[in-house]
Parts: C-alpha cells; sequence; structure tokens
C-alpha cells in the first residue's frame, strides 16, 4: 500500500513539472515525423521532383 502511494506521488510530481508529458510526448512524435517524412518522400517521387535513386536513397535513411 505505501509502495503504492509512493508512486503516484512521484508520477502526480512529474505530471506537475510537465516531465511525463515530455517522456510521453517524444514518443508519439518521433512515429508521426517518420510517417510524414515518408509521405512527402512518396508525394516528390509521384510528382517527379525526385528520381528513383533520389528516392531509394531517401527510404533506405528512413
Amino acid at each position: 500500500m505505501f509502495l503504492l502511494l509512493i508512486v503516484l506521488a512521484i508520477g502526480f510530481y512529474l505530471y506537475k513539472t510537465g516531465e511525463l508529458q515530455k517522456w510521453f510526448g517524444n514518443n508519439q512524435t518521433e512515429v508521426n515525423n517518420t510517417n510524414g517524412l515518408k509521405e512527402v518522400i512518396d508525394y516528390r517521387y509521384a510528382s517527379g521532383q525526385i528520381s528513383i535513386e533520389e528516392y531509394n536513397k531517401l527510404k533506405a535513411l528512413l
């Protein structure tokens, strides 16, 4: 019971200081950012702005 109170107190402290949001926010942003980059690369390739070689190099980097 005491351990649960300690965990809740630490969680509340992290929530109030904003650290908890930073931890969860960073993880979600990376996934969304990668998906957005893939969409941009696909769009640029489909519209003929980049060649197949550039497209393959960019895809390999992600």
